[in-house]
């Protein structure tokens, strides 16, 4: 009888702009030897093309044709940190069709074979709520928005940081507000408030709940 395959484990990170999703997925996928994806890209990767094209939040049939062209591979290009690209991803992704198409790609990847990785983990806005509401550790990351905006400030240089609070505040609403899948934490995710907390003790943290929820073998690690 042949010894029964580990199971590969599916980690989903939610939360705002800003709350350091970014970090703390590529810790874990690090850490514990996960396959990733930053699936915000996807949508930033469809507004870039968008904005190529010379098209805005109101073309909506367009989009939702450009939308059905963009692969997992599209989050590798250059340019989908710009805050132009990051407010029209923002519009965008409230249109239904939109993230049907693109949740599609996202649950192919969490579902695929990760080879001799542990696993996946995807962060973004609604993964433990809509894309993988099976995920084995949901891990919600918040902060205050000032917080956020300062980090987000120094992350990207150069920016002007009341201006990227304004933008945060308007994405903020429309994500929290929107129809289709808002930002919300999974009744059953670890809250972790990082207002106050150092990138290494979120980490920590983080790395603590994966442990006790999915990967207990790793607790001592």
């Amino acid at each position: 009888m042949k010894p029964e395959k580990a199971k590969k484990v599916i980690i989903a990170i939610d939360g705002p702009s800003g709350a350091g999703k970014g970090t703390v997925a590529h810790y874990l996928a690090k850490k514990f030897n996960l396959k990733i994806l930053d699936t915000g890209l996807l949508y930033r990767a469809l507004a870039k093309s968008a904005i190529g094209q010379g098209l805005n939040d109101q073309d909506t049939h367009q989009i939702i044709d450009l939308a059905k062209s963009i692969t997992i591979n599209h989050t590798q290009q250059d340019g989908l940190r710009d805050e132009a690209v990051a407010g029209l991803a923002s519009k965008i992704a409230a249109i239904p069709e939109v993230r049907e198409i693109l949740n599609t790609l996202q649950r192919d990847f969490a579902h695929s074979n990760p080879g001799n990785q542990a696993g996946v983990i995807l962060d973004g806005r609604d993964i433990g709520t809509v894309i993988c509401p099976e995920a084995d550790c949901k891990i919600y990351l918040t902060a205050d928005q000032e917080i956020r905006a300062l980090r987000r400030t120094q992350q990207e240089g150069n920016i002007c940081q009341i201006e990227v609070q304004r933008l945060m505040s308007e994405r903020d609403k429309r994500d929290s507000t929107r129809q289709t899948a808002p930002l919300n934490a999974a009744k059953d995710a670890y809250i972790i408030d990082t207002t106050h907390l150092t990138i290494d003790e979120v980490c920590q943290k983080a790395s603590y709940y994966v442990q006790k929820s999915c990967l207990p073998g790793t607790l001592s690690a």
